[in-house]
């Protein structure tokens, strides 16, 4: 308290004095410009005369500023007057004249859609020049007497140098581009400036095709002049019109209505909880549970309530950490995608060694690690109790737990999220990710969407579920082995994880890969291409390892609680800011395979790959054992706190559902995006808030209710299986 006063008391009277200082030099300052001027005010009428001379002449011979050869007058006094044509769609020339003679009459919605078009590319030095114009305002535009309605295209315009003259004294700023040109193709940080999108308002009446030649009408003649090429590019996905807007099918109305029946049904089990008769729970038939199953006061009580036993309370904390920087790693590379205001944000994330925790995907095998933990726990305990392994029944109440939300996500991306919003680059982003689910959400749930038509995958972010699946078979008959074939199952598992650190370092070392992904400008657009995602990033067989730790983890965990060993204090002190250390390390030691600079060796980025993910995972591990056997005191309290109990409950439903938010968000900008530091702060909050209301709702719509009607399920199946069983002997 006594610091707080002191502390406030030394701001005042810095601010003050500060102040005072300034008004000092003020007033000193203006007393000898006054007594300069009173002591030279000759001298200044002469000075001025001269001054009002030299301009007059200036004037008078004629003298301009030439900005005719400025690359960005170049292009939009090209496109100044520029007016919609086709060779081959009559209508769209004919509306193209009546939208110049509107314009030159003022007409109102002529005007606003030449407003709508981009003007000047203000960007042009600074890499990539992004020209949105007014998608709102042409999408409005309407003429009913011309029967004319406005249309939104971005053309795509590629500038090539085409021969190559000698450099001027001084350098002109077309030298400038040509050496970052040159310089793009050398270092992948760098963007040449030699794509340009540009927004065009016109009758929609022309097709791409139609803008597509127009723009290349008005462009190519003024660039060949200077040994420069253009390549005009229309895509369908950057051509929006009422006519091209998709349109409810009879499939999107049928899923409208199931939403609406699953509305009803948590309404009415909420109701039928609230008020209908319980007071005999063990004669209610399974209609009236599966009703009560949809209560929102049950599943929300569920929701909030302490967990059974403390033994394993951190992996609260650890899911909640795991799912969080989960959607900051998402939000980062999907902002550097769009079109943004300077590069200077996008390079300081690209080469700031301490903003590389931004970059580090290492975070995701937290869930990893938690899932080969818990897979060993169970399969060994029900082992020991004499239960049979009943591999079938264990994968499919697997699936059947995970199919639920799955299915609800795969059918949201499939057919309703491109009608949740709109934007100059929605169909772009959204209708691709539509498309591929469309086309693929049978690999997703055969969970081979990893290795089947992975470059066309349904929802980028669910490789992570087919990886887990795939570790989950692996972690069953490993743990078998293990209890059965004691010394010859460690064995087993030594020959694994060896195989599974020396696969993915020797694809890197001999196709020359990175060992994280290449956040560069050449492929942050689309990271499914890139070699690294397709090659290592989404393989089970390559990201095993951390898996292998959790069973590993889980192994040792048994035997220390079999013994009954106790850590000490002082050992878990020690233990906990070792880890709390290396754990921060495992996060900015990315940054160094960024460094300006740096030439590639392959070494450096397989021990990054290799003993980063291993260091982290051991992090993790003491975690895991030390907290589930004793405690951190306080910090256990924190790491188990009932925020981070539901984050952790919900965290399956946000990893789904947080990507939905983020396309929604990027899809619908409007104009390029200023970014920092705390824009993105700002956006990862938004992102986490939202993804969360939403994860509650769909938690309580689908995942609770279906949750419990599949236990009930089982518990009925189980139950005939025994009593067939009893039976029968």
């Amino acid at each position: 308290m006594w610091f707080e006063y002191i502390w406030t008391t030394l701001t005042a009277v810095a601010v003050i004095t500060s102040n005072s200082v300034s008004h000092a030099q003020s007033q000193n300052t203006s007393e000898s410009k006054i007594t300069r001027h009173l002591g030279n005010d000759i001298v200044h009428n002469e000075h001025d005369i001269l001054n009002t001379r030299n301009i007059t002449q200036i004037i008078d011979n004629g003298n301009k500023i030439n900005t005719q050869t400025l690359f960005g007058d170049i292009i939009a006094n090209s496109m100044k007057n520029f007016i919609p044509f086709s060779n081959v769609n009559e209508k769209c020339t004919k509306d193209g004249q009546h939208f110049v003679n509107d314009l030159n009459n003022q007409t109102l919605w002529a005007v606003k859609m030449y407003t709508s078009s981009s003007k000047y590319p203000g960007t042009i030095l600074s890499g990539d020049v992004n020209e949105l114009g007014y998608f709102d305002q042409c999408m409005r535009v309407s003429s009913k007497n011309l029967g004319i309605n406005g249309a939104y295209a971005l053309a795509n315009v590629r500038f090539h140098l085409t021969a190559d003259k000698g450099p001027h004294e001084p350098l002109n700023q077309f030298d400038i581009i040509k050496a970052d040109w040159e310089r793009s193709k050398r270092d992948p940080l760098v963007v040449g400036p030699e794509n340009l999108l540009w927004a065009l308002c016109f009758p929609d009446s022309c097709t791409n095709e139609d803008i597509r030649l127009s723009v290349d009408r008005a462009l190519t003649p003024a660039f060949q002049d200077r040994n420069i090429s253009v390549d005009v590019v229309v895509p369908p996905l950057m051509y929006t019109s009422k006519n091209t807007t998709m349109k409810y099918s009879n499939a999107v109305l049928m899923i409208y209505g199931i939403f609406i029946v699953g509305c009803a049904l948590m309404i009415s089990g909420t109701i039928y909880d609230l008020f209908g008769d319980h007071s005999n729970p063990g004669k209610s038939n399974f209609t009236s549970k599966c009703l009560h199953s949809f209560s929102v006061v049950t599943n929300m009580r569920n929701l909030m309530e302490d967990p059974k036993t403390k033994d394993f309370g951190v992996t609260n904390g650890l899911k909640t950490l795991g799912i969080i920087t989960v959607i900051i790693g998402h939000r980062v590379p999907l902002n550097l995608g769009i079109p943004n205001i300077g590069p200077e944000y996008s390079e300081r994330i690209f080469t700031d060694f301490w903003w590389s925790f931004l970059k580090t995907p290492v975070s995701v095998e937290i869930f990893f690690i938690v899932s080969g933990f818990f897979t060993y726990i169970v399969i060994e305990e029900r082992l020991r109790n004499g239960k049979s392994l009943k591999f079938m029944f264990l994968m499919i109440y697997r699936i059947f737990r995970i199919y639920p939300m799955y299915i609800t996500v795969i059918v949201i991306f499939a057919f309703i999220l491109p009608y949740m919003g709109d934007g100059p680059l929605w169909k772009l982003i959204i209708y691709p990710e539509a498309e591929f689910c469309r086309k693929n959400w049978w690999t997703n749930l055969l969970f081979i969407n990893n290795y089947v038509h992975s470059n066309e995958m349904c929802m980028v972010h669910t490789w992570y579920l087919a990886c887990d699946m795939h570790f989950f078979i692996v972690g069953v008959f490993l743990t078998y082995i293990v209890w059965r074939w004691n010394k010859a199952g460690v064995f087993v598992y030594g020959v694994l994880f060896a195989i599974s650190m020396y696969i993915p370092a020797k694809s890197i070392y001999d196709n020359k890969q990175w060992g994280v992904m290449p956040y560069f400008h050449g492929n942050i657009k689309n990271l499914r291409t890139t070699e690294h995602f397709q090659r290592v990033y989404i393989k089970s067989h390559y990201r095993i390892t951390t898996y292998l730790v959790g069973l590993a983890t889980a192994f040792i965990y048994l035997r220390i609680k079999q013994s009954k060993f106790k850590f000490s204090i002082e050992s878990r002190i020690i233990g906990f800011m070792v880890c709390f250390l290396l754990h921060i390390a495992c996060y900015i030691v990315t940054g160094y395979l960024y460094l300006p600079g740096l030439k590639y060796n392959p070494w450096n980025h397989i021990m990054y790959f290799t003993f980063q993910r291993i260091v982290y995972s051991l992090t993790i591990s003491y975690l895991l054992v030390v907290s589930s056997l004793s405690n951190f005191g306080f910090i256990s309290s924190f790491i188990e706190c009932k925020l981070f109990t539901v984050i952790a409950r919900l965290s399956y439903v946000l990893y789904l559902i947080h990507f939905i938010v983020q396309l929604q968000s990027i899809g619908q900008i409007r104009q390029p995006q200023y970014g920092n530091f705390w824009t993105l702060y700002w956006e990862i909050n938004a992102d986490l808030i939202t993804a969360l209301s939403y994860s509650v709702f769909f938690n309580l719509i689908v995942e609770a209710p279906c949750r419990k009607i599949f236990k009930e399920l089982m518990s009925t199946f189980l139950k005939a299986e025994k009593e067939s069983d009893t039976a029968g002997s």
